[in-house]
């Protein structure tokens, strides 16, 4: 890619980012904590709004990656951005005037979801477009470090306005966020894919079908899809709970939960930038099982620690989060290679909506075990699941 600029290009891009992930970061954490104190831990609720803010991306995820390789990628990031502000906005207008409503909160989750069903395949789809290809992997580390750094402030920042006011002003928070975002979009441009790069089909459905034979037709990354699908619905159900470990299992309260949270991003940002340093050195399947491993003897390791071992499960929570960097750059850089680009925001979004479609099930399985165990047992025997799959990546050829 003959691009003298793209460094200082995703610069700019990850700047404006890193403002709508802070504030994503800090109204997620605000809104579990406030749904896990309001109802006394009810797994049900909880369980809920975990599927609220993952189905509608996985229904609409295949549908929205071929609309993203359609139109202009860098519209999508904007309409996704600005759409999650609406939905936050709706929701502090609701509950600054009336009293708060559990309801509307799970319906502002699924909002959000659907918009991150755009801009992720969006997102991803527009690296190869910007980035030369040897530099992928580490492109996507600086991403994970990105996300890394507001998954940190964003927790600390949510903490505090909880702590000092209310949910409603963390949710204008986030409104703030996606105006900066967007606006800084506005003045970066991101190639369109030229039309004699595309295949024009005769239909969405087609143009579905495409992605997914673009997976088919290269075994090891179908191979791969299978494995992050089964740590994806192993692994996404806990982020829901993870509050409620803090709360029930530790006898913690919500600065206690915002520290994990902070510790679990710092985590998240080594990883990252591990990556972001040495990941074109590295292998990528070789990293991927590494990390799956990583974290499933973390998460093992947190479910059997006393309950009165806080600082334990906290430095689990740091390991956890090294950890999601190491499977999920390589992957995402593995699939960029791979793939052609015209074809990469509905992979993208194949692998995605393949994910989540698998996370109801993860639900289930999470909210039956608390129910008849406890937290803590939910995430040793998750632990174990996650170790098991990375034996089976490591083997992929």
């Amino acid at each position: 890619m003959e691009n003298q600029n793209w460094k200082r290009k995703f610069y700019v891009i990850y700047t404006g980012q890193f403002f709508s992930l802070l504030s994503s970061a800090a109204i997620q954490f605000s809104i579990i904590w406030w749904l896990t104190d309001s109802t006394g831990g009810s797994p049900l609720v909880l369980t809920i709004a975990g599927l609220a803010g993952f189905l509608p991306q996985a229904l609409v995820g295949p549908f929205a990656g071929t609309i993203t390789d359609r139109y202009s990628r860098k519209l999508m990031m904007i309409l996704s951005d600005m759409t999650a502000a609406l939905g936050s906005l709706l929701l502090f207008i609701t509950m600054y005037f009336n009293d708060s409503s559990i309801p509307l909160v799970i319906v502002i989750l699924a909002i959000r979801s659907l918009a991150t069903a755009f801009h992720m395949p969006a997102m991803q789809a527009s690296i190869p477009l910007l980035a030369p290809e040897e530099h992928l992997t580490k492109v996507a580390g600086w991403g994970q470090t990105i996300s890394s750094i507001s998954n940190i402030a964003g927790p600390a920042v949510g903490m505090s306005l909880l702590a000092v006011s209310s949910l409603e002003w963390v949710l204008m928070l986030d409104v703030f966020g996606a105006a900066i975002a967007s606006s800084i979009l506005l003045f970066i441009h991101i190639p369109r894919v030229s039309e004699t790069e595309k295949e024009i089909s005769v239909s969405l459905i087609a143009e579905m079908r495409e992605g997914y034979h673009a997976i088919v037709k290269h075994p090891v990354v179908l191979k791969l899809t299978i494995t992050m699908t089964i740590v994806a619905m192993l692994y996404i159900p806990l982020g829901t709970y993870f509050p409620l470990m803090t709360r029930d299992y530790f006898n913690r309260g919500v600065v206690d939960a915002g520290i994990v949270e902070i510790i679990f991003a710092a985590g998240l940002i080594a990883g990252g930038a591990l990556l972001g340093v040495l990941g074109d050195r590295l292998d990528k399947i070789k990293t991927m099982a590494a990390g799956m491993l990583l974290m499933g003897v973390a998460l093992f390791i947190s479910g059997i620690v006393s309950s009165s071992l806080f600082i334990v499960f906290s430095v689990m929570a740091g390991l956890i989060g090294l950890s999601g960097p190491l499977f999920s750059a390589p992957f995402y850089a593995l699939i960029q290679t791979e793939i052609q680009p015209h074809l990469l925001g509905r992979v993208f979004s194949f692998v995605t909506s393949l994910s989540l479609l698998a996370t109801p099930l993860g639900y289930v399985v999470a909210g039956v075990l608390i129910e008849h165990t406890s937290v803590a047992t939910l995430f040793s025997i998750i632990g174990i699941l996650i170790i098991t799959n990375a034996v089976i990546t490591s083997k992929v050829k």
